[in-house]
């Protein structure tokens, strides 16, 4: 989910960083120098070294629920423990499958998982969210928006009989389980076209090609909201601003909100000026809903040899910035219209996405995702302190 690049297919950066020194010909300098290397590389290391799943579990039980809603990229359900699971489905309110390869053992997973939360009858009720990359799966590699042929209604019919599958799914599970637990969002990622500045019959292909996915999962969860990844955001670019609209959607297609990718969260000033002006531009368009793709322990990293920041699934940024970011998309006193000016209008963001998905690719995950939440929460203190 990048809006430069398909992460989804780029290995993970590893990056090691190495701390040298000049070398001296004075025997006790430089005896001071080692001793002192290697306390600092003793520090360096306890402070990067990935806290354990116990540790980050302990965490985790001290927390309680976030105020919004919070989906992500596909949980590895068959990867996690049930305990970790438990914790992470309490605290977000929700666990999400993929459309294309979860199958029903991933859907009664995660039933499961939401009963036993929904068992101390939340505020906020445990639920399913499906994710799907439309035009991606079926439609014919390097085929124009406009091309209408067989592939175009195998697209639709593959999304139809995947949706079908999970409602399928998540009956049998709710009726295995006794529990009525519900599919509450469809989180569409498609970075297949390009709008085109004078191509209207191009234009209107994609808006026609949005639509139809956009009906086919209308028909089958009427009442999930539909989000869009990189509908409408305005992000960093190479323009002489610096700033431009993503060009993968019209905004004629249907849809309930603007979406985001913030994928920077170091920089915080960055991360709010991309919510900010995403959200002005939503208004433009009558839609009063941004939802923020979040990348903890990730992102788009700075390079002294590009011109472009490069994706990185190991960032370790300090996690202060996460505790942050928690603490101002998720506490509404920052997001009212008198204070969205010097953070953002937060308080548009109803639901908010992770990307990579929690406790996968991401070493660190755990450990920010647990400050992010000390952070909606106010809590004065960081994991690990």
């Amino acid at each position: 989910m990048t809006y430069d690049v398909d992460v989804e297919m780029e290995e993970r950066n590893h990056e090691v960083a190495r701390v040298t020194k000049n070398r001296t010909t004075h025997v006790l300098p430089s005896i001071l120098c080692a001793i002192c290397l290697c306390a600092v590389g003793t520090e360096a290391m306890a402070e990067d070294a990935k806290p354990a799943d116990e540790q980050v579990l302990t965490w985790l039980r001290e927390l309680k629920p976030l105020p919004k809603i919070h989906y992500s990229w596909p949980v590895p359900v068959d990867k996690l423990s049930s305990e970790l699971l438990y914790e992470y489905v309490r605290l977000t309110h929700a666990i999400s499958l993929s459309g294309e390869w979860d199958k029903s053992k991933q859907i009664t997973q995660a039933v499961s998982i939401c009963k036993r939360v929904n068992a101390d009858k939340p505020k906020i009720p445990a639920s399913i969210g499906i994710n799907f990359s439309i035009w991606h799966r079926r439609f014919g590699k390097g085929l124009p928006p406009t091309d209408i042929g067989p592939t175009h209604q195998a697209e639709l019919d593959y999304l139809k009989t995947r949706m079908e599958a999970m409602k399928n799914g998540l009956a049998e599970a709710n009726r295995k389980h006794d529990a009525k637990v519900a599919i509450t969002a469809i989180l569409f990622d498609s970075e297949r076209f390009r709008v085109q500045t004078d191509n209207e019959k191009w234009n209107q292909a994609i808006t026609a090609k949005y639509n139809a996915a956009y009906e086919t999962v209308r028909a089958v969860f009427p009442k999930a909201r539909i989000e869009w990844y990189g509908r409408g955001a305005v992000q960093p670019s190479a323009d002489a601003t610096g700033w431009a609209p993503t060009r993968w959607f019209t905004l004629e297609e249907k849809g309930e909100s603007f979406n985001c990718s913030l994928y920077q969260v170091p920089e915080i000033l960055y991360t709010r000026e991309i919510f900010r002006r995403t959200a002005r531009y939503a208004k433009e368009h009558g839609c009063a809903e941004v939802t923020p793709w979040v990348a903890l322990a990730s992102g788009y990293r700075r390079t002294p040899n590009s011109n472009i920041h490069k994706w990185s699934y190991d960032w370790n940024y300090d996690v202060i910035y996460s505790w942050l970011l928690g603490k101002e998309i998720n506490v509404s006193w920052f997001g009212t219209p008198e204070r969205s000016p010097r953070y953002a209008p937060w308080n548009k963001a109803k639901v908010v996405i992770f990307y990579p998905e929690p406790f996968a690719r991401t070493p660190h995950w755990g450990k920010h995702f647990v400050a992010y939440v000390r952070g909606a929460h106010m809590m004065k203190s960081l994991p690990g302190e």
